[in-house]
């Protein structure tokens, strides 16, 4: 298997792992802390739990429910991808040593992700077009190209050690690019 379809699956594999985790941990946490509850309930006599929350006082118990995270609070917590699909901004005409296509409109960079973002005035497969001949004539290497079809394209490429994803999609009628180097 070559190394570029190794290095493919293993983000695939890791973007996955990180994927069910997100959405898992929430509720493995929730069902640990009852499996607690649950047998400490049981293990415990009834008048020991009973001197116990007689002794706590109601406000306590009143702010329990609140402690606990709610969805909107674990969702907050995720980085807010739709700024993604509609950046402002003036586009700059190079990122990271990336080319940003002329036609680009509006641009916004998402330094926490290492990421870019631009509306261009082109279509998806003029976008795939555009990256494939001008990284090439920098150096990268295609390692793997979704071909531009329907409304969506996603290419991979690499340089020495940098990975960069172009991820073009249509998004209420314009074309949204997203450049991630890692």
């Amino acid at each position: 298997m070559p190394k570029y379809l190794k290095y493919l699956a293993l983000v695939v594999l890791v973007l996955f792992i990180l994927a069910c985790n997100a959405v898992t941990q929430p509720f493995n946490q929730a069902q640990g802390l009852a499996e607690t509850a649950q047998s400490l309930a049981t293990a415990l006599p009834i008048e020991t739990l009973q001197s116990f929350v007689t002794q706590i006082p109601v406000e306590t118990l009143q702010a329990l429910p609140s402690a606990a995270p709610t969805i909107e609070a674990l969702a907050s917590a995720l980085p807010d991808f739709s700024s993604y699909f509609n950046p402002e901004g003036t586009p700059v005409s190079v990122w990271n040593d990336i080319p940003i296509m002329p036609q680009a409109t509006a641009g916004e960079e998402f330094p926490d992700t290492n990421a870019y973002s631009f509306k261009v005035d082109a279509t998806i497969t003029e976008v795939s077009e555009f990256y494939n001949d001008e990284l090439e004539s920098q150096g990268w290497s295609s390692l793997f190209n979704m071909p531009a079809e329907g409304n969506a394209s996603a290419q991979i490429f690499q340089k020495d050690e940098h990975v960069l994803t172009v991820t073009a999609t249509e998004v209420n009628g314009s074309v949204v690019v997203i450049l991630t180097l890692a």
